[in-house]
């Protein structure tokens, strides 16, 4: 019969003897002075008979005997995990202790069997003990335990030792082994426990599982899982491996373990893929020109980069170069080089070349570069970026000074407003050296006022090729003015190298210029359109008088607001003195079309006590340069003043001008005009104005006053004569038979008003 059964048995056999029965001596006076002479009270008597579990005498209960009494216990509360992995030790109690624990009472005095357990009552562990403290040997954990020798048990059962195995999966990115500061943790690993070897009878395998949280750590509370030996083993992920701990981490978990810490069951991992990347691959600064024979620096840069996976490998990265075959080529730098990639941190690497080339021309350059993983157990998964090629052409420069030489503007020098004329540039273009022939632009160019319009509007190029002798080139400019002026133009000349692989050492010298000044006229013609002279002789009054000149001037264009100057003379008998005695000046602005009438006076004085012939003469002339008269013949303009007399031997003359009949008037001779014969009688007007066309006829010449010389007395209509009330003075007109025009005024005195 099993144990339980027998116990079972036992215990309902006791109930109703032990129902009856008063309280143990636990509970009512000293049994013992401590709990190491429990073993060896008396058995049968009133304290031993009180034990839950009577060991035998002299006896303590062994973890094995409380193990097979386990039901029993594990029926009062007790947790497996008490019954195997507390630990067996001496557990002192103080007066003060309220700690209880169980006793059975009388009547349990069979060694072996438990109390049955309506027996069970609770007390004071410190009771039925002389000694303070009293020290009790227990199967102890906690607030809980079991005393070994009489099986009695803490009121508390609840206390419960709980084994734990932890660890740690991290990343172990740089692959040694040993977790370094800053490798994370790995989160979200599953990690399985098994059970090897059983010490509880509990089976072997597979027991249970967790996952890693968020720091890569993980445990196994040994909560139920009882002694024996254990592994703990991690998920197995494509792509990964284990750089650290062994591939089943044994634990042995041993009786009376209590709540033992198994930590450090850590496992390193590292990724087994790494994708190198040659991010970038290229000229750093590649010169835009070498110089020939010279030798240069090329500088080539490429950018690694880890995109992991694996957080960190060892890479090889080689570069090799092709160059024209008139290039040296020389490796300043190593051309392979190693490097650690750190996932997401780019390295740059630097390789230098040197090389001289030979030949101005265009050279190509090309460099290849491949980027190689070495780290062992790691592998690229995509090759295709590793491999990179780059290459710049680079022109080889020589030398060839060209210049100008010399520049000459041949312009018109005059011209008039808005007539075409011709400037010619020249320039003579030379090469001064190293490099023979060399192509080069000259551009010529031509710049003048502001009223100016040059064809073509711009600047002029010429593609030459110079050697070592010079070569001239020109351009020819149709212009065009709109101002009149001095006109200055500006020629300019470049010369500008176009050879792709020559440079031109000195610029100061490429460029020149030269100027021509053009003066360019308006055409305008000026003209005195009229001039009169009025004098104040009369034949009571030969010797002291006064005459005026009024003159008209004109400008009929095109030249707008031109400057004149007119100039007025004076002529009179040799007796007769003029005031002033040279000519008078009048200065006007003309505008195309317009006139100006200005006078001047002379006094004049006399010696001969006679009639006089007297003149006055206008001439018109542009007061500044570039206006250029194209009619010359009307800038003269000139008028006599011949002595009339109305009514000739009548004093005063008086005219009814509202009678109608004619009016006589006598054109008197002088000793310098004989009027019979010098005067145009066609030509005669005379009346308010001068211009009234009156005349009738003219009669025999005849002496009218009395002076030996035959005068000419005419006739005029009367009603044509355009006098009228107030008028005092009346003008004769007319021209000489050479076509030379007079006039002469007389006084008058109208009746009939």
């Amino acid at each position: 019969m099993k144990l339980k059964t027998v116990l079972a048995a036992v215990t309902a056999a006791f109930i109703p003897i032990i129902g009856v029965t008063t309280p143990t001596a636990l509970a009512n006076h000293t049994c013992w002075v401590d709990g190491f002479s429990m073993p060896t009270s008396t058995p049968g008597g009133s304290c031993r008979n009180s034990f839950v579990l009577d060991p035998g005498y002299d006896q303590l209960l062994s973890r094995e005997d409380i193990i097979r009494h386990g039901d029993y216990y594990q029926a009062r509360g007790f947790h497996p995990n008490f019954l195997w992995y507390a630990r067996l030790e001496d557990r002192q109690f103080n007066d003060h202790n309220s700690v209880n624990w169980s006793g059975c009472k009388d009547g349990n005095s069979t060694v072996d069997v438990p109390c049955a357990p309506h027996l069970l009552e609770f007390h004071p562990v410190v009771n039925p003990f002389h000694n303070r403290p009293v020290t009790i040997p227990a199967l102890s954990f906690g607030s809980s335990f079991i005393g070994r020798a009489c099986g009695n048990f803490s009121a508390d059962t609840s206390a419960k030792p709980v084994p734990v195995i932890s660890g740690h999966k991290y990343h172990d990115a740089n692959r040694n082994g040993v977790r370094d500061a800053g490798e994370p943790g790995l989160a979200g690993w599953t990690m399985t426990l098994h059970r090897d070897r059983t010490d509880a009878g509990q089976g072997t395998g597979v027991v249970t599982t967790t996952t890693t949280d968020g720091n890569g750590y993980y445990e196994f509370r040994m909560d139920g899982h009882l002694p024996g030996d254990y592994a703990i083993t991690e998920e197995n992920r494509a792509d990964w491996t284990r750089t650290s701990g062994p591939e089943r981490h044994g634990v042995h978990v041993p009786i009376g373990a209590g709540a033992a810490e198994y930590r450090g069951r850590d496992f390193g991992n590292v990724e087994t893929k790494a994708d190198a990347v040659k991010v970038a691959f290229e000229f750093v600064d590649p010169p835009a020109e070498m110089t020939a024979d010279t030798t240069h620096t090329l500088r080539v840069r490429a950018l690694l980069e880890n995109r992991g996976p694996a957080p960190i490998i060892d890479v090889v990265d080689a570069i090799t170069a092709a160059v024209p075959p008139d290039c040296s080529l020389s490796y300043l730098t190593p051309p392979q080089v190693s490097r650690q990639l750190v996932l997401g941190r780019p390295v740059e690497v630097i390789f230098e070349l040197g090389t001289a080339c030979s030949q101005p021309s265009f050279h190509r350059f090309e460099f290849s570069n491949t980027l190689v993983v070495v780290t062992p157990g790691v592998t690229d998964p995509d090759v295709s970026s590793n491999h990179r090629i780059t290459g710049a052409t680079i022109a080889v420069i020589d030398e060839s000074d060209v210049g100008i030489d010399s520049t000459r503007l041949d312009c018109a020098s005059r011209t008039y407003v808005q007539d075409h004329f011709e400037c010619t540039v020249t320039a003579v273009a030379i090469n001064r050296g190293d490099h023979y022939p060399a192509n080069t632009d000259v551009s010529l160019g031509l710049t003048g006022p502001a009223d100016c319009t040059s064809t073509p509007a711009t600047a002029t190029g010429h593609e030459v090729s110079i050697g070592r002798d010079p070569v001239t080139v020109s351009s020819k400019w149709d212009v065009t003015c709109a101002n009149r002026s001095y006109h200055d133009f500006a020629a300019t000349s470049r010369a500008t190298l176009d050879h792709l692989h020559v440079i031109d050492p000195d610029a100061t010298n490429n460029e020149g210029s030269a100027t021509d000044r053009v003066e360019v006229f308006e055409r305008v013609d000026l003209s005195v359109s009229d001039i009169r002279l009025t004098c104040t002789e009369r034949q009571y009054q030969t010797r002291t008088f006064d005459c005026t000149t009024t003159t008209t001037v004109a400008n009929a264009g095109p030249a707008d607001a031109v400057q004149t100057l007119t100039t007025v003379t004076f002529a009179a008998p040799a007796d007769c003195t003029i005031t002033p005695n040279t000519g008078q000046q009048q200065q006007h602005v003309l505008n195309a079309g317009t006139t100006a009438t200005f006078t001047k006076d002379w006094a004049v004085s006399c010696t001969e006590d006679r009639r006089h012939l007297l003149s006055t003469t206008a001439v018109i002339a542009a007061n500044e340069p570039h206006p250029e008269d194209t009619n010359r013949a009307n800038d003269v303009r000139s008028i006599d003043w011949v002595p009339p007399d109305v009514k000739p031997r009548s004093f005063p003359s008086s005219i009814n001008i509202k009678k109608e009949g004619l009016v006589p008037v006598a054109i008197l001779s002088t000793a310098e005009f004989d009027a019979p014969t010098r005067v145009d009688q066609t030509s005669l007007t005379f009346g308010a104005t001068g211009l009234e066309q009156s005349f009738v006829r003219c009669g025999a010449p005849e002496d009218v006053n009395d002076d030996g010389r035959a005068d000419l007395v005419c006739q005029f209509d009367t009603a044509k004569t355009g006098l009228t009330c107030g008028m005092t003075t009346a003008t004769l007109m007319g021209r000489t038979v050479d076509g030379r025009r007079f006039e002469g005024q007389d006084d008058i005195k109208l009746t009939g008003c």
